[in-house]
């Protein structure tokens, strides 16, 4: 699934960065495209669409997230175990989302380069489908509430809804090639339910699917000038 991640990320900045070499010609800019590619690691997709505003300093940046797993591969070791039972442990993933930041540039000399500010937010949706065993909640004989290992189908869901402020770098490698460099903090709040009474969550750090709490953020986007 990775390496599908990877031949599509390639093959888009390929074809985009043919075509801007084809048409470089002075003109101001208007849309820019990034990959951001350590999302792969999460079986994540992400690509953004900065759109600059005519006039000022400002872009826009629009962040479709897409997700799918079928092989429940845990790169980040997350879970940090290796017990036989993993609640954890699921059949399929699957995952998405919409971002969306400001970004100013603090430098009036250029628009596509140097130092940047942003702040903005973004919501994802997580579907995980699992069958092995997990921690479910039911009420006991006393009318109290309780917690058991079970061995069934499930489903669970997430919302994560989440806000962030970061600064960054963007610097052009060529006419045609942009990369980015960013960090920042962020507030983060996820909402997890099954129609089984599953109660494992998944928030285990700051890149799980279902984390709640402050995140330092950090990365690498990778684009080119329309």
């Amino acid at each position: 699934m990775k390496n599908k991640y990877i031949l599509v990320l390639v093959f888009i900045f390929i074809s985009f960065t043919g075509y801007a070499q084809e048409e470089a010609v002075e003109k101001s800019p208007g849309l820019m495209v990034f990959g951001v590619p350590q999302y792969i690691l999460t079986n994540g997709l992400r690509i953004d669409f900065d759109l600059h505003k005519k006039g000022t300093q400002n872009w826009i940046v629009l962040s479709p997230y897409y997700y799918s797993d079928n092989s429940s591969a845990d790169l980040l070791n997350l879970g940090g175990s290796d017990e036989y039972f993993d609640v954890y442990n699921y059949d399929k993933l699957t995952g998405a989302g919409l971002g969306i930041l400001k970004k100013t540039f603090l430098s009036k000399k250029s628009l596509t380069e140097g130092f940047y500010l942003a702040y903005g937010g973004s919501y994802k949706y997580f579907d995980i489908d699992g069958n092995s065993y997990t921690w479910i909640e039911f009420t006991g004989t006393d009318g109290l509430v309780y917690q058991k290992m079970a061995d069934l189908k499930y489903d669970l869901y997430i919302h994560s809804i989440n806000a962030n402020a970061i600064i960054g770098y963007q610097l052009e490698a060529n006419p045609s090639l942009f990369f980015d460099f960013f960090c920042g903090f962020g507030l983060r709040y996820s909402i997890h339910s099954s129609p089984q009474n599953v109660t494992t969550k998944y928030n285990r750090g700051y890149y799980d699917y279902g984390y709640t709490g402050t995140q330092f953020i950090a990365g690498l986007r990778v684009g080119i000038l329309l």
